[in-house]
């Protein structure tokens, strides 16, 4: 197997992990978190307080200015985790096996190697796509808690479920950034609430004229549909990897580190150093002792953080 051991080189493993098949999950794709590569292994976040300011009362020509400070900054420090995985590509696995269509087992070296590839980055992607679903789910950090859960009532009026959205949701959600923009609102939905959102009366006819435009312009159902200012979405979960049950999660567009995902590099020497900015994958290859095969191991470092916890809403059924 040393032959083949070009097969296993850093480069060699970096062209196979791009060219793997990519699963993002729907938080993933939709780009809520910000990515920043770190250089050691703590996220450190500056809280700036809001500087509230407030009107003043008229005071007598001549009289001196009353005074206004500025708030004290805070200093949050937080903390990578690893996850990893390994799989081995063993000898025997090649030994007369010859891929479609070819003759040697360099081809099947590759097929196998490229095959063990893709399925480690289906793990590590599945693991991130669960961090981000947990930092939205329970957001409560050193920077606040997550407000109480809001309820919008369904089978009610149009007009009186979109006067509760706006009571209810975007209210709130300005007030807790701050008169910080934003471009719009997600509305991350669990199989429960999705349905019993999309059967509501006031809902089912924007629902449906969504999904015949939809079928027109060939978009893919996980868009979502805008109602009440809000563009909702089913949450497609997998095992632990949900919404929490008959909720949906409220979170704003276009808000700056509102979300944060930060990586820290490898726990090798190719990896740290001055200037190496850690990455979301990190995958090397071992030579099996007596020349028996090769051992792939990914590993990832990551910590998401939620830097506006009171921004995150939670919308309950009841």
């Amino acid at each position: 197997m040393n032959n083949y051991s070009d097969f296993f080189t850093r480069e060699e493993l970096l062209a196979s992990i791009s060219h793997a098949q990519f699963i993002p999950g729907q938080i993933g794709a939709l780009g809520l978190f910000d990515t920043i590569g770190l250089t050691g292994t703590t996220l450190a976040i500056e809280s700036t307080p809001d500087n509230d300011v407030a009107v003043a009362t008229a005071v007598p020509r001549g009289s001196p200015p009353a005074p206004l400070s500025l708030e004290k900054r805070a200093v949050h420090t937080f903390t990578v985790s690893t996850y990893s995985k390994q799989m081995a590509i063993l000898a025997d696995e090649v030994l007369n096996v010859r891929a479609a269509g070819t003759s040697g087992a360099a081809e099947v070296i590759t097929t196998r190697r490229d095959e063990a590839v893709a399925k480690l980055r289906r793990w590590a992607d599945l693991q991130l796509e669960h961090l981000r679903v947990t930092c939205i789910n329970s957001a409560d950090n050193a920077f606040g808690n997550s407000p109480a859960d809001q309820v919008v009532a369904f089978g009610t009026s149009d007009a009186a479920m979109r006067a509760t959205i706006f009571e209810k949701i975007i209210q709130p959600m300005e007030s807790a950034l701050g008169g910080i923009p934003y471009t719009g609102l997600i509305g991350l939905c669990d199989d429960t609430y999705w349905k019993a959102l999309i059967s509501s009366k006031s809902v089912s006819e924007t629902y449906l004229n969504w999904l015949a435009a939809a079928e027109l312009r060939n978009l893919p159902a996980e868009s979502g549909f805008l109602y009440g200012g809000v563009t909702w979405i089913r949450y497609r979960g997998t095992g632990t990897t949900v919404i929490e049950s008959g909720k949906c999660k409220i979170v704003p567009q276009g808000v700056p580190g509102l979300l944060v995902q930060a990586f820290a590099p490898d726990d090798t020497l190719s990896s740290v150093g001055q200037g190496a900015m850690g990455q979301p994958y990190y995958l090397r290859a071992f030579d099996l002792d007596d020349d028996k095969g090769w051992r792939l191991s990914i590993q990832t470092h990551p910590v998401m953080v939620c830097t506006r916890p009171e921004a995150i809403l939670t919308v309950d059924l009841s």
